[in-house]
């Protein structure tokens, strides 16, 4: 038969990656469209991804690699005014993204900035020019910087939507060996289907005891 060919890497997923041994790339290199748009679009999943995190404008495209946080348009502009040594800016949708800018809007994420500037007593919607010139805003971002240093050296399995995908990754991997192995889709499917359960055994109710009837009283004299 025709030898299977093999996935592209600018198709695969993160658990197709892992599978494949190919799960800690280059820090530096750039991401697939593809692994851009899953990790994106999980993290959308989350209520506050999906507002803005410096204002309440809904469905927000754009984000602060440095702080790895989401936002619209309007107040990634101002971003932007404040230069890319304070806070740069890429779009979600159409941007290229290195493996360790990702990690950070991976890693990162609005829920838990916002964690941290509520813990510090700070408003998070606070004014954008003066909020990311704070010490509240430099904590976050050495504390982001740590994990992000700890995703490049240990690859994709380091981020949030891989932690649940181990199991995802050994069906990607089964299903490779199975393509090219019929014998082992066949010890695949055995290993996978159903184990019937087994009643347990009955047990045999215990038969009654017989007693003896008691002895007749004697007839009076």
């Amino acid at each position: 038969g025709r030898t299977p060919r093999k996935k592209a890497m600018s198709t695969m997923t993160i658990a197709e990656l892992i599978a494949s041994g190919k799960g800690k790339p280059d820090p530096d290199a750039e991401v697939p469209q593809a692994i851009r748009d899953e990790i994106f679009n999980e993290l959308k999943k989350n209520p506050a991804n999906r507002t803005c995190f410096d204002c309440t404008a809904k469905n927000p495209t754009w984000a602060s690699v440095t702080f790895g946080t989401q936002m619209c348009l309007d107040c990634s502009g101002i971003h932007r005014r404040l230069g890319v040594h304070v806070s740069f800016c890429r779009s979600v949708l159409m941007d290229k993204w290195t493996y360790r800018q990702i990690y950070r809007a991976a890693l990162g994420g609005n829920a838990r900035a916002r964690e941290h500037w509520k813990r510090c007593g700070v408003d998070p919607y606070q004014k954008i020019e003066s909020k990311y010139s704070s010490n509240t805003a430099q904590q976050y971002k050495r504390l982001l910087e740590k994990d992000v240093a700890d995703a490049c050296s240990r690859g994709l399995t380091a981020l949030p939507m891989a932690q649940g995908g181990s199991a995802a990754a050994a069906n990607a991997s089964a299903a490779a060996t199975a393509s090219a192995d019929p014998f082992a889709a066949y010890l695949n499917g055995i290993s996978q289907a159903p184990q019937p359960v087994q009643a347990p055994a009955t047990v045999p109710a215990p038969l009654p005891v017989r007693t003896a009837p008691p002895p007749a009283a004697a007839p009076p004299p």
